[in-house]
């Protein structure tokens, strides 16, 4: 029977295509929607950098303190990065963002209005309040964490006040590439394409800035090559050694931590840990974490089989335990910093296999104090995996690499001595008045 014989059917297609078509046209619309913003929001920051590099900045005397714009998901990374700078010789840091994660000696949250958030949004909201605290409090270093929107809201409030901007480039270049399509900023992510006139103006904002922090030696070499004006730092994020427990009875085999993104690859782990069982003993897996990609994990994990092999603990603020009883830590991501979770598992001698993307190799050495390996070849994530679970004696030496690999790297004194170091030069710099 032809389609138009079915009384019922042709209504039916007819309404399921105008559905298709309005939901391309609302795509359409939100993307051309967050171009236009983000383009908008990079413009104001570019225009207020270089009319102030026009007119020139007046001298000022360092007041010891700094003014922090971001988003913390949970209290082991804001500790791992907040801490170190709270202990590098500032009288005071003092952090704008929505919901302060926990107490710290030498912090001080000023928390938008929320009245002031709901009217503007939190880019508009999160810049207008630096200004405020930048114009009452006298700050030395306005910093944010990410391209869009913190660290172009702090160039855009360090430039109106005379002061040194930094920013923190924790995810890498692909917070700017492609406008950010690829990164996990929730408002990027919408767009439907990359973005090239984002992408433009991010790189031109991103050269602005007295002070580019990044995580490792490509993501400097990225921006390098993009001839900044100011310096471009290697600062990772610290681990506190006193925080990462004994090694404890390994109980986990497998262990993932992290957001259940698409640049995480959480299905990813899901198929390795399928592959390890496969091929050898009992598995027990663990994986720490939220995002939308938590319930397809679970339910991939249930159509392997895998239910009893992996526990899923959702999200968790210290995860610290778990490193000590972990064997290997696994990170599948397509994108990377230096990760603080992989150097936290190492610290607490846990062996990463890990992706070789971003700076993970700075601290990973293959072979030698765990495996990098090619993002998609899940075939050799399962064979590194299984092979430390199989030979004790491999593990053991892989395992006393990756602790001292992490403890010379990341430990809490070298990071804190890094941020003195380049922050007393920022601001001495533009201190003194012209720059």
């Amino acid at each position: 029977m032809r389609a138009h014989d079915c009384p019922g059917r042709a209504p039916v297609q007819a309404r399921e295509g105008r559905r298709r078509a309005m939901k391309g046209a609302a795509a359409w619309l939100t993307h051309v929607a967050v171009v236009a913003g983000a383009a908008a929001f990079l413009g104001l920051a570019l225009a207020a950098a270089r009319f102030r590099r026009l007119v020139g900045s007046p001298a000022f005397t360092p007041t010891g303190r700094i003014v922090l714009l971001g988003t913390f998901y949970n209290t082991r990374w804001f500790l791992s990065h907040v801490r170190p700078l709270a202990a590098s010789g500032l009288r005071e840091v003092l952090v704008i963002t929505d919901e302060p994660p926990a107490p710290l000696a030498g912090v001080r949250f000023v928390r938008p209005p929320r009245a002031l958030t709901v009217l503007l949004g939190r880019p508009l909201s999160r810049t207008l309040w630096a200004l405020w605290v930048g114009l009452r409090e006298k700050p030395d270093v306005f910093m944010g964490y990410h391209i869009l929107p913190n660290s172009a809201a702090a160039l855009l409030a360090a430039r109106v006040v005379g002061r040194v901007a930094a920013y923190q480039m924790t995810g890498g270049p692909i917070e700017i590439e492609g406008g950010g399509i690829g990164s996990e900023n929730s408002w990027l992510t919408r767009l439907r394409r990359p973005s090239a006139l984002v992408e433009r103006l991010a790189t031109e904002v991103a050269r602005e800035f007295d002070l580019v922090i990044v995580r490792g030696s490509g993501a400097r070499r990225w921006v390098e090559e993009r001839r900044p004006r100011g310096t471009v730092a290697v600062v990772t994020g610290s681990v506190d050694p006193q925080a990462v427990p004994s090694p404890a009875e390994r109980s986990i085999d497998l262990l993932y931590v992290g957001r259940f993104t698409e640049t995480k690859r959480p299905l990813a782990f899901v198929e390795i840990v399928a592959g390890v069982a496969a091929s050898g003993p009992r598995v027990r897996a663990v994986m720490i974490g939220d995002g939308p990609l938590l319930g397809p994990a679970r339910a991939r994990a249930q159509s392997l089989g895998l239910e009893e092999l992996i526990a899923f603990r959702g999200r968790q603020d210290d995860a610290s335990a778990d490193f000590g009883r972990a064997r290997v830590f696994v990170l599948p991501s397509r994108s990377e910093g230096l990760s603080i979770a992989m150097a936290e598992a190492m610290m607490a001698g846990a062996v990463p296999v890990v992706a070789r993307v971003g700076d993970l190799g700075d601290l990973v050495r293959d072979g030698e104090n765990g495996y990098l390996v090619d993002v998609d070849d899940l075939a050799r994530f399962q064979e590194c995996a299984g092979r430390l679970l199989a030979e004790p004696p491999l593990w053991r030496r892989l395992s006393c690499a990756a602790r001292e690999s992490a403890l010379g790297t990341v430990g809490l004194d070298r990071v804190t001595a890094r941020w003195a170091q380049h922050l007393s030069a920022a601001v001495a710099r533009r201190a003194g008045g012209g720059v």
